[in-house]
């Protein structure tokens, strides 16, 4: 049989720093998100306007398109307020001003140097 180590309790010192890296990696993954959503979205909304528009008065269901044009954009922008409430939700439980948004991207490249 093997001997089971025990492993030590975390201190609440070591516990709230992996609290923060883990909101930190959330902080992180919705500002790429927020980016994406930001950038794509807008390209997305303009397209499927066009694509619905042009299907509207090539064929006879012109309501069904209508409603699944504004279906499609009430989405999108759906998808884009959440990203950017997650983001600012976790912008502000770390604390992090606009400003101070720069002075942590000049610090981890600092670090990673």
């Amino acid at each position: 049989m093997q001997e089971q180590t025990e492993v030590p309790p975390l201190s609440q010192r070591e516990q709230e720093h992996l609290t923060y890296l883990n909101v930190y990696e959330l902080y992180n993954e919705s500002e790429r998100k927020r980016e994406h959503y930001r950038r794509y979205g807008t390209i997305f909304m303009l397209v499927s306007g066009l694509v619905f528009l042009a299907l509207m008065f090539s064929l006879e269901s012109k309501i069904e398109f209508l409603c699944l044009w504004i279906i499609t954009v009430i989405y999108c922008v759906t998808l884009m307020i959440r990203a950017d409430y997650q983001y600012d939700l976790y912008r502000k439980m770390l604390g992090i001003s606009k400003e101070g948004e720069k002075e942590i991207e000049e610090y981890s490249q600092d670090i990673s140097e």
